[in-house]
């Protein structure tokens, strides 16, 4: 028996039922999404109404054709699945033609995005001292995500202790409370702020750093530091939740600490990188 879908929304074009879609995403999750949307349509040439299977089944292979990561790829279809039920969903569409796409599934590469403590060390230092250091430092110590780091106002910062901690607003509009170690806390304390601006980290004009700024300045200390070129920001936060794995903490504090909503993507840091492996139990004679 199929029930009928009762139409939630007054939307009558795609762009309206679009920006209904992203109302309730981050910033950086309404850039990444939409950019999605917009080469997606200007791929089909099509309204959401007229799209069809194959229309997307095209789309996904132009980009493995253009040699596209796996990951890319998977980014991209769950964001038009995601679209497509959402308008089926709320009536805008009378069929879901988005729910027969499979997603690619790439390759686990988490291990290869883990810095060592060595290598996280030398990334850090190879940033100006004074804010930019300081941005770095505060991401690995607290496992923020690069939006997160961008939203960060003087307000969102109290002290506690001998050191302080901050309200963080992460993915899905939802907060939390990360600690901040005191001789970090003690240099935020001391990083100039803005008259013109609440953000913790901003420009030389007084505006929040975006996450274009941040991950430049990344790759070039990833450079001068001699470190895998590929490095970005969320490395240091994949390797935040490795290291304080290995150092100890409890996996459900870790996935409090970074804002996860699912236990089973912290876990995923118990498998990148194991302290023992069935190989150890082999007999050596063989080789």
């Amino acid at each position: 028996m199929n029930l009928k879908i009762i139409r939630q929304t007054k939307a009558t074009i795609d762009s309206e039922i679009i920006v209904s879609w992203l109302s309730d995403k981050s910033k950086s999750s309404r850039i990444t999404y939409g950019g999605a949307i917009v080469q997606f349509l200007g791929f089909t040439g099509k309204t959401l109404a007229d799209v069809r299977l194959e229309d997307i089944q095209q789309w996904v292979r132009s980009f493995e054709l253009r040699n596209y990561s796996q990951y890319t790829i998977k980014v991209k279809v769950c964001t038009i699945k995601s679209l497509l039920t959402y308008c089926y969903e709320v009536g805008y569409l009378p069929i879901n033609v988005g729910k027969r796409v499979k997603p690619p599934n790439p390759k686990q590469g988490l291990s290869q995005r883990i810095l060592d403590n060595h290598e996280v060390e030398k990334l850090i230092l190879a940033t100006q001292p004074g804010r930019d250091r300081l941005l770095f430092s505060l991401i690995y110590a607290c496992g923020l995500r690069v939006s997160e780091i961008c939203a960060l106002t003087c307000h969102d910062l109290t002290p506690r202790d001998d050191g302080g901690q901050a309200l963080i607003y992460g993915k899905g509009q939802k907060s939390r409370i990360v600690l901040i170690p005191a001789q970090l806390w003690q240099k935020l304390m001391e990083l100039p702020r803005s008259e013109k601006t609440d953000a913790v980290f901003y420009s030389y004009r007084h505006k929040p750093l975006d996450r274009t700024w941040i991950h430049k300045l990344l790759k070039k200390a990833a450079v001068e530091a001699g470190i895998n070129p590929l490095a970005s920001s969320h490395w240091l936060r994949h390797s935040h939740a490795t290291h304080a794995l290995e150092g100890g903490c409890d996996l459900h504090l870790l996935q409090q600490s970074l804002g996860h909503a699912d236990l089973g993507t912290t876990q995923k840091y118990l498998h990148a990188r194991p302290d023992q492996g069935s190989s150890q139990h082999l007999s050596n004679n063989l080789w």
